[in-house]
Order: structure tokens, then C-alpha cells, then sequence
């Protein structure tokens, strides 16, 4: 095999993840939404959840979509572990339906689907549009790379050193689930790494036990995707990662034993058409190994799920202070709406939630500028829109509660309590600002932060987090003393900010400071300005009852 074939097999292996990075990723763009509301209301029983895991994942193709859910899901108390074993069980068989589709050899096709993307991306009129010709090249994508690594392979029947090589690893059941494991590890896509099984096997470089075996390892592998997820985040993601891995490698043991004996080979070879051992469609067996691999684990470990629960709970014990909802409500709860002072009580409630999402953002931007860290930059983002959907949530509650309620003093309060959430949403984003601003801007000046500069930050900081810590309280109980530090602490705030930023503007011009470093502290600065306004307009909703009519309206800060 020469270099070119070899940059040719893995150019392929690249076309075919990024086509299935694409397809997947605007496929829950269109049904993500939907699909989380599903999954919220039909997973009251394992066997639901299963259906509902395998529908989900089938439609989305996405297991590592499905699982995040799980994540927020359980740890909101939305669903238990339990439960979210029937789900991850689901997801595993959904997932297969790539290999069914790779096995239908429709690569001769693969062109016409992108030029079909091709033209609808052109003549879009709608971002639904866009999305469904994105999914559309994605698909052309995965077959064209397949295609490609096919080609490049194609040398290798006629090298007896390589069939050797590949045929000892594949072969060997520990050393096939093994290469299988940490080959999906690696380009963190199981899809991708059983497509490149099936081009292996079709082309007769490995036998139809060896890709077994090599499938097995590939999901034990494709569960690095849930490790990765939980990296930074909390038990509960921690343990759905763990359940999930759990799951694959019994079913990999119990199969790779069953394979070893030929029990397995001979069940797939009696449930599809032709004979796999006369090299008939060994494509479609290889799927169906994969697929029923999933189904009769899910057969056989469903009655447990219980045990896979408590031994990832024991396994990784609560952590008390990691209880970041992800975005997922806890206090939200519909059958209590027609109470609708105790309704209210508990919006309030997840609006704390809000806003200690909010005070995680800043507290984790402050720190990746501090440390450098790209993780915790990157991490922003997520927690911005964890705040985001539960301002849907509390949003769709208070209309709920509306629509059910005939008290006048509840219907004078829905308005202010929406603007409020708004108010939180709008910190969520300015969140997201200074995240860009500190470890964006600032760390691509030419010119290194000044000590001066760093100093206002941090204090700008120190004070930024007194009032969101105050703020917090204050939802706990709206005591007054509280109010009255909150709208002191902004009126200080305010006060140093215009000092600062004239201070500084006076700097740039005297030509006493780096001007881009300046310019960025101002942009700092600035953000807290705002932040602490919103703050203070929460107070004010609280300190007049959320009656709408009495609160001060003030006019939207342009983003």
C-alpha cells in the first residue's frame, strides 16, 4: 500500500465522519426539540425507554445526542438511572441503522444525493430548508468517503503480508474487540468504524468472525463519546457514562464468548439471506451482527437494568456540591399549576436556578482566563445554553399557569415574572460576551494584558460575583436587607465603571497604554455595567411583588 492509497483511505475516513457530522448534527437541529419532549413523556417504564432510545437515536442518529439528554435528564430528576438504562439500551440498537444503510451498497448513488444537497442549499428559503439539504450532502458524504476507503484498500487482497496481519488481529477475539475499542476511541464514531469493517471484510482482508469481534470492540469504543460528555460536569453524567459502558462490555464478553464457539456466527447466518460462509453478502451479515448484537443485549440485560443503576451509583457516590441542572427543570412541576400562588413560588425557584447557571458562566470564564484552559472556555457555551432552555421551560410553565389560573393578582404578576426570566436569559448572554471578550480578544492581543488592566478585572470581577452571590440569596427569600446591598452594590458598580472607562479612554489618548488592551477592558467593563443592571431589575420586580404595572420600565440594552 503506498502513501498515496494510505492518504486516500484515510481522506475517505474523513469524508465519511464529517458526512456524518453534518447529517447527524442538522438532524437534531430539525427534531432535537421534539425529541426531548418525547423522551420526557413516554420513558415511565424500561421497555418505554428502549422504544423511545431506539426511535429517538434512529431518527436523530446520534446515540452521543441521545445520551447527553440522558445526562440532563437524570440529573434533573427527570427521569431515574434506572429508567435511563432502558433509554441507553435503545440508543445502542438505533444506532445500528448506519451500518443497515451502509450494507444496501447505495455508493454508486452518493452523487446524486450531494447534488440534490447542492441545489437546495442554493435555492434555500428558510434555515429548515438549509438544515435538510445539510443532512442531505451529509448522507452523500458518508458513501462517497466509504467509496473512497474501498478503493484505497483494494491493493491490500493482493498482499499476503497484509492479509496475514489483518486476519491474525481480527481473529484473535481479545485483539479484534481490542483494535475495535481503541480504533472507535479515536475517531470517537462508531459508524465510521464499522463502515470500515465492512469494507475490510467485503474485500476479503478479514473473515466474518474477525469483523465480529472487531464490531464488538467498536461499542465498547463509541462509549467514550458519553466519558468525554461528563468530562468537568457531574456525577450523574459520570454515571450514565458509566452505565452505558457497563452495558456494551457485558454484552461484548457474552458475544465474543458465543462467537468464539460459532453459536453467533450461525444464528446471523440463519436470520439473513445467503451464506456467509460461502462469502454471500457479508455486508448485510456484518449489520445484522451489529444490530441483533444490540437487540439481544437489550433482550437479555433489560430485566436488570436495576443492577446496572445501583452498581454505577455505588460505583461513583454523590458529589453534594455538583448539581448543575443542564438545563433541565427540578422544580418545575405541571401538577401543581393549579395552585398557582405554589405554581409560582416554584418558577421563582428555577429562576434561582438561572441564575446560578449564570454565576457558574462567569465563575468558569474568569477561571480559563486565569488558567488558560480552552476546556473550561469551551464549557461556557454549554452552560449559556442550559440558561437558555430553562428560560423555555419557565416561559411555557408561566403560560401554563396562566391559562389555568382566574386569581387577578397571579395574572398581574405572569408579565413581570416573564420579564424577569428575560432579564436572566440577557445576563446568560452577556455571560457568553464576556467569555469572547476575556479569552478571546484579550488573548489574541499582540501585547501582553497589562498588570493595571488585570487589576480593574479582577476587581471588577470580586464585585460582579458579590452581587449575582446576593443575588441568589435574595431568590431564596426576598428579604429587603438583601435588596438594599444589591442596589448599593450596583451603584458602586456603576460608579467604578464610568471612573475606569474614562480613566482608561484618558490612557489610549496620552498614549500611556496598549490601545488594544485598553479597548478590551473597556469591552469588560462594559459587560459588567450591564450585568449589573439586569441584577438590579430583578431586585426591583422582587421588592414590588412582580406586579407588572409598578415596575420601572427601562429601555433594552443593545447587544
Amino acid at each position: 500500500m503506498t502513501i498515496l492509497q494510505i492518504i486516500n483511505f484515510f481522506g475517505g475516513l474523513a469524508l465519511f465522519i464529517f458526512g456524518m457530522n453534518k447529517m447527524t448534527d442538522n438532524l437534531q437541529a430539525v427534531a432535537g426539540s421534539e425529541m426531548r419532549r418525547i423522551m420526557k413523556k413516554l420513558t415511565d417504564t424500561r421497555l418505554k425507554g428502549v422504544i423511545v432510545g431506539m426511535s429517538v437515536t434512529a431518527l436523530i442518529q446520534s446515540s452521543s445526542a441521545t445520551t447527553v439528554m440522558l445526562i440532563g435528564f437524570v440529573n434533573a430528576g427527570i427521569l431515574t438511572l434506572s429508567q435511563a438504562v432502558g433509554v441507553i439500551m435503545g440508543a445502542n440498537i438505533g444506532s445500528t441503522i448506519t451500518a443497515q444503510l451502509i450494507a444496501f451498497n447505495i455508493g454508486q448513488y452518493a452523487f446524486a444525493f450531494i447534488i440534490i444537497g447542492v441545489v437546495l442549499l442554493l435555492i434555500r428559503r428558510s434555515r429548515k430548508m438549509e438544515r435538510w439539504s445539510l443532512i442531505i450532502i451529509g448522507f452523500g458524504l458518508i458513501f462517497i468517503g466509504l467509496g473512497q476507503m474501498t478503493n484505497a484498500v483494494v491493493p491490500l487482497r493482493d498482499s499476503e503480508i497484509a492479509r496475514n496481519f489483518l486476519v491474525h488481529i481480527s481473529t484473535n477475539p481479545l485483539l479484534g474487540i481490542l483494535v475495535g475499542t481503541v480504533f472507535t476511541m479515536m475517531i470517537q464514531s462508531s459508524a465510521a468504524s464499522v463502515g470500515i469493517v465492512i469494507v475490510l471484510a467485503t474485500n476479503g482482508l478479514i473473515p466474518f468472525e474477525g469483523a465480529l469481534y472487531l464490531v464488538f470492540g467498536d461499542n465498547i469504543g463509541t462509549t467514550i463519546t458519553a466519558w468525554m460528555a461528563s468530562v468537568g460536569s457531574n456525577y450523574a453524567a459520570r454515571r450514565v457514562a458509566l452505565v452505558h459502558t457497563l452495558f456494551n462490555s457485558f454484552g461484548t464478553i457474552l458475544f465474543g464468548i458465543l462467537t468464539y464457539l460459532g453459536v453467533y456466527t450461525l444464528i446471523i447466518n440463519r436470520i439473513t439471506p445467503g451464506d456467509v460462509f460461502a462469502g454471500e453478502n457479508l455486508a448485510r451479515h456484518i449489520a445484522n451482527g451489529h444490530t441483533f448484537f444490540n437487540i439481544f443485549n437489550t433482550m437479555i440485560c433489560l430485566p436488570f437494568a436495576g443492577l446496572f443503576a445501583k452498581a454505577a451509583i455505588k460505583l461513583i457516590p454523590q458529589d453534594k456540591t455538583d448539581t448543575m441542572s443542564l438545563g433541565e427543570p427540578k422544580h418545575l412541576d405541571y401538577h401543581l399549576i393549579s395552585n398557582s400562588e405554589l405554581a409560582i413560588g416554584q418558577s421563582i425557584k428555577e429562576m434561582r436556578e438561572m441564575l446560578r447557571l449564570v454565576h457558574l458562566g462567569l465563575t468558569v470564564s474568569y477561571e480559563a482566563f486565569k488558567d488558560k484552559s480552552y476546556k473550561k472556555q469551551i464549557r461556557v457555551s454549554r452552560i449559556e445554553a442550559a440558561i437558555d432552555q430553562l428560560q423555555r421551560e419557565i416561559t411555557l410553565y408561566l403560560v401554563a399557569v396562566n391559562e389555568k389560573t382566574n386569581a387577578d393578582d397571579i395574572i398581574q404578576k405572569i408579565p413581570a415574572l416573564l420579564h424577569t426570566v428575560n432579564d436572566i436569559e440577557k445576563i446568560g448572554d452577556f455571560t457568553e460576551e464576556v467569555n469572547r471578550i476575556l479569552n478571546y480578544q484579550i488573548t489574541a492581543q499582540k501585547v501582553p494584558l497589562s498588570l493595571e488592566f488585570t487589576s480593574m478585572i479582577d476587581d471588577m470581577q470580586a464585585k460582579m460575583m458579590f452581587m449575582l452571590d446576593l443575588g441568589l440569596d435574595y431568590l431564596e427569600d426576598m428579604q429587603d436587607d438583601l435588596s438594599f446591598k444589591i442596589f448599593e452594590m450596583e451603584g458602586r458598580i456603576n460608579e467604578q465603571h464610568a471612573n475606569l472607562r474614562n480613566k482608561i479612554l484618558l490612557m489610549i489618548q496620552n498614549g500611556e497604554c496598549d490601545a488594544a488592551g485598553g479597548l478590551n477592558t473597556i469591552d469588560y467593563l462594559d459587560q459588567v455595567e450591564v450585568i449589573a443592571d439586569k441584577l438590579k431589575n430583578l431586585v426591583e420586580a422582587g421588592s414590588q411583588k412582580f406586579i407588572y404595572s409598578r415596575l420601572k420600565q427601562e429601555p433594552e440594552v443593545e447587544e
